[in-house]
């Protein structure tokens, strides 16, 4: 096929385009430089220099799409400091601009398929629950910066008739591996600059972003019309993570603090995906590890 992909460039895109390159497809990209453009040219990807969010190339990209079979979004900028003021501001357009103008553009070129990232991270704190694809969004005001643009996301994606164009949405846990926040979080155990929040029962749902790539590309190549997947590892409790990873890196395991609230509770399955594709985690989410 030939795949047309926002945000080839970002911690998930470096993995994903290789990936789906090597499994016969002809990758075609939009990105913010001329250096990046080269980079992917240089290896047979066809590079267009843009960005989605300005007016004149969200009018080409009708353009760019014509003659590619599928569409995949998962451009994001996700702050480093979320909590300052508008550091959401810039994620948020990619996620609802973003995604009506590039769900418009494979409509209006004829494309085929549609995939789109999402979060399982949108949900509200669900405890030791499961929790499956039917899970509803958090609706709380406090979270809303996260939660109300997956939210519009979603809903414009699954607004289209899966007969007009063969759509699919991807929900990935939190991301572990090279170039992911799980390297700040293994360089503060180093430096003893981690704290486990009340007792840390709470569950995380992880994924290894060369697995979130494979999803994708099984999807591609494997999902029905209209589905949504979850795509994490078995999850675990916080406190268990994280002192898993001050074993791998033999430092101490770090402090409980009973004064700071245990962080969202996300114990979600992935046995749609397995089921209906044949996905399978290959990597470990602990460093060290192999596979990781």
């Amino acid at each position: 096929m030939h795949v047309f992909v926002i945000g080839a460039t970002g911690v998930l895109g470096r993995v994903l385009l290789p990936r789906l390159q090597q499994a016969g497809h002809t990758m075609h990209t939009l990105v913010r430089s001329q250096a990046q453009a080269q980079v992917l040219r240089e290896v047979g990807m066809v590079a267009t220099v843009g960005e989605i969010l300005q007016p004149e190339m969200q009018q080409q990209l009708p353009d760019l799409v014509q003659g590619c079979d599928a569409v995949i979004h998962i451009a994001t900028a996700i702050p480093a400091t979320p909590t300052t003021p508008n550091a959401w501001e810039t994620n948020t357009r990619l996620r609802t601009e973003g995604t009506r103008c590039l769900l418009d553009a494979a409509l209006k070129a004829g494309a085929r398929r549609y995939i789109q990232q999402s979060i399982v991270m949108a949900y509200p704190d669900s405890g030791d629950v499961w929790l499956d694809e039917e899970q509803t969004f958090d609706k709380d005001p406090a979270r809303a910066a996260v939660c109300v643009p997956v939210m519009q996301m979603e809903q414009m994606v699954r607004a289209v008739s899966p007969d007009r164009l063969h759509w699919s949405i991807l929900r990935g846990g939190l991301f572990v591996g090279a170039g992911t926040g799980q390297e700040k979080l293994l360089a503060n155990l180093r430096t003893g600059q981690v704290e486990i929040p009340g007792k840390g029962q709470n569950f995380i749902s992880l994924i290894h972003v060369a697995d979130m790539a494979e999803a994708f590309v099984q999807t591609l190549e494997q999902a029905a019309a209209g589905s949504i997947y979850h795509v994490v590892v078995e999850p675990l409790r916080y406190a268990d993570y994280v002192n898993t990873l001050a074993d791998r890196l033999q430092v101490p395991h770090p402090p409980y603090n009973t004064t700071l609230h245990e962080g969202l509770s996300l114990r979600c399955r992935n046995q749609r995906l397995r089921e209906q594709t044949g996905w399978q985690p290959r990597h470990s989410i602990f460093p060290g590890d192999p596979g990781w």
